[in-house]
């Protein structure tokens, strides 16, 4: 005898969620749970997409009553016509066997996925998706007219190299030949292949059930196509072989819980493996409970496939919801792990995986993945010896001497943090290895630790006793330097991960916003012709590295730092530094007490006009004249490259405190 029972819990969207077929704003959700006489108790999910789902929300809450009726559950008992019941039913008797949390060693790669938005929005989302890891962007389309998606995806690919990135398109049926465009579906495809975009798959490019068209579209298509929603309502093995057999995709995109179920799904694995068409996995939007259980099944799969560990599944929808269930469910790096204590490992796994790689493979070079701070992060690859010859420099530099207390605070996974690291093996360190959180929690005296400055800025008044401080990685604000302790002596390095952390070095005190970077031993700088900086550094095997960063240079060991040639503003001509304006407009500012920025803003005549973001309620128009004649004014700056015009909205900065300018 079992108890069984089922309670509706919609699932409302933080912001909604459009496709080309429609805008979800919320989605009925039942979670149904079971109960046996021993008191184990297992929950499943029933989770319907409006219009898309087999049943309707009413047809699943009746159907769900009558359960309740029952002693016992039995998948083969749902009929066909109830996919998203039968998939409840299915994971509360898996949940109910279990009797503990599932959970996997190896984290599952998972597309990002970007909702369809205005331009704009879309690259907001790439953006992100990109500072979190993910490998596998797959791009809602067919809302935007075509040309417009079309450049849009060209910004895309631009941003994510396809030499590191995969991405993945859904039309979700929009390339219908009756588009209003006059463009056929395979017109379409094929200008999207000519624009060299390298997209790995497009999702239902035609609506469901077109057969014939869908089978000469898989045919001719140059871009690989995915069935979705084409496989909705098919059941039976005949049925589905006939499907396979007659289109013929390159790949099937399964969502079990409108496939029937996991077993269901399973059997189209089955079919499309001995028709050699491959596949991935996807959430129906489930919350975590039914993602949980399909990433888990998931889990299973590749276990006996290792060729497709590395293929991106589609199973990040668990942050979408504003009223989620809470879950052991964790997305790091763009994959997606199970286990509740994963978060709090992981830092330090990859402490031992660095350590291993290092002793283990003493003559192999070293990767390390840059910040992405001047555009998409990429690996980049150093020499065993030019490392080493950088950490003995800073050794050096800081009279850093065997049995010295350090202090590691840093993501091993990028430069600064596994450079530490190894400082401490090459100069017999003591190394203290604290979480790399924004505020460390370090309390044993040290002589040296590096930092961001968000850190840093953390730990301030009551700074941990240390002699010597670092800082990097991000923006050294002038109000930072002013709330620096007199007794601890604090620097900023100048580097980046082609350099194997900082060439050039300046100490901090107050009042010394402008002060130079000076060159570590054996570095030498030179200029470009358009002033961008040039770095020798023969040590660590850098020769003539022309950076982003552009600078007045004092000889060829000093420099003061101006600002990215990337984010330069081209206004009639002038090229103007918004990093130079801002430090100009910086007391202007600070009576309105928050985040402010320099940008461009599109001008008929001007082509770009120089533009001051504030991220505050809208100023009168008179407080805004004010604030920009006030700035006018300012003899240290020159009166092309004082803003015109105020804008408003959020001024976002990187975790490293690095403005987000594009």
């Amino acid at each position: 005898m079992a108890t069984i029972e089922f309670t509706s819990h919609p699932l409302e969207f933080k912001s909604p969620a459009r496709t080309s077929r429609d805008t979800l704003i919320s989605k009925p959700c039942f979670f149904l749970s079971i109960e046996d006489d021993e008191g184990r108790r297992g929950t499943g999910e029933c989770s319907l997409i409006p219009g898309l789902s087999l049943e309707s929300e009413k047809d699943a809450r009746e159907a769900l009553e009558q359960l309740t009726k029952l002693d016992s559950l039995h998948t083969e008992s749902i009929p066909h016509s109830l996919p998203a019941v039968k998939f409840a039913v299915e994971t509360a008797l898996i949940d109910l066997k279990r009797e503990g949390t599932p959970s996997w060693i190896e984290g599952i790669p998972i597309n990002g996925l970007v909702w369809m938005d205005d331009a704009e929005g879309m690259l907001k989302q790439v953006d992100i998706l990109i500072a979190k890891g993910y490998k596998t962007i797959k791009i809602k389309v067919g809302t935007l007219p075509f040309y417009e998606e079309l450049e849009l995806l060209k910004e895309i690919r631009r941003r994510c190299p396809y030499s590191e990135f995969t991405l993945r398109i859904d039309a979700n049926g929009a390339f219908s030949n009756q588009s209003s465009d006059g463009l056929t579906a395979l017109e379409k495809l094929q200008i999207l292949y000519n624009a060299g975009l390298d997209l790995h798959s497009i999702e239902q490019p035609i609506s469901p059930g077109l057969t014939e068209e869908m089978a000469e579209l898989c045919a001719s298509s140059p871009v690989p196509i995915a069935l979705d929603e084409e496989l909705i309502q098919i059941r039976s093995k005949s049925e589905k072989r006939a499907l396979l057999e007659k289109i013929r995709p390159a790949y099937l995109v399964l969502k079990p819980s409108l496939l029937g179920g996991l077993k269901s799904a399973e059997s189209w694995i089955t079919l499309a493996e001995s028709l050699s068409i491959g596949w991935w996995t996807t959430s129906a939007l489930e919350s975590n409970v039914g993602l949980a259980e399909i990433a888990e099944w998931t889990s299973e799969l590749l276990k006996s496939r290792p060729n497709l560990k590395s293929m991106a599944q589609g199973l990040g929808t668990g942050s979408l919801y504003r009223n989620n269930i809470a879950s052991t469910l964790l997305i790091s790096d763009g994959k997606l792990y199970s286990s509740p204590l994963h978060s709090e490992l992981k830092w330090t796994q990859a402490i031992s995986t660095a350590i291993e790689n290092w002793f283990a493979h003493p003559k192999a070079p070293l990767s390390y993945k840059t910040s992405g701070s001047s555009g998409p992060p990429r690996e980049i690859t150093h020499s065993r010896d030019a490392v080493i010859a950088s950490a003995k420099e800073t050794l050096a530099y800081f009279n850093l001497k065997p049995g010295d207390r350090v202090v590691l605070s840093l993501p091993v996974n990028f430069i600064a943090g596994h450079m530490m690291l190894v400082r401490a093996i090459v100069g017999g360190l003591a190394l203290e290895i604290v979480e790399p959180t924004r505020k460390p929690d370090f309390k044993t005296p040290a002589d040296f630790i590096a930092l961001t400055p968000n850190q840093c800025f953390s730990l301030l008044p009551d700074f941990p006793p240390v002699k010597k401080v670092l800082l990097g990685g991000g923006f050294v604000s002038d109000d930072l330097i002013e709330r620096l302790p007199e007794r601890i002596d604090f620097y900023e390095g100048f580097g980046m991960t082609e350099t194997i952390t900082h060439i050039a070095i300046r100490k901090l005190q107050r009042g010394s916003s402008k002060s130079p970077f000076v060159a570590m031993p054996g570095v030498c700088f030179r200029i470009s012709k358009d002033r961008e900086l040039i770095v020798d550094a023969p040590s660590r095997e850098v020769t003539g590295l022309v950076t982003d960063d552009l600078v007045e240079l004092i000889d060829s060991k000093k420099f003061v730092w101006l600002g990215r040639k990337s984010s330069i503003i081209n206004s009639g001509g002038i090229k103007v530094m918004p990093e130079v304006v801002e430090q100009e407009i910086r007391e202007v500012i600070k009576p309105l007490g928050c985040e402010y920025m320099i940008k461009g803003m599109p001008d008929e005549s001007l082509g770009e006009k120089v533009t001051l973001l504030l991220d505050t309620p809208e100023l009168t128009e008179e407080n805004e004249n004010e604030l920009l004649a006030e700035i006018g004014k300012l003899k240290k700056l020159a009166a092309y490259h004082a803003p015109k015009r105020i804008v408003y909205g959020k001024v976002i900065r990187s975790h490293r405190g690095k403005l987000k300018r594009n």
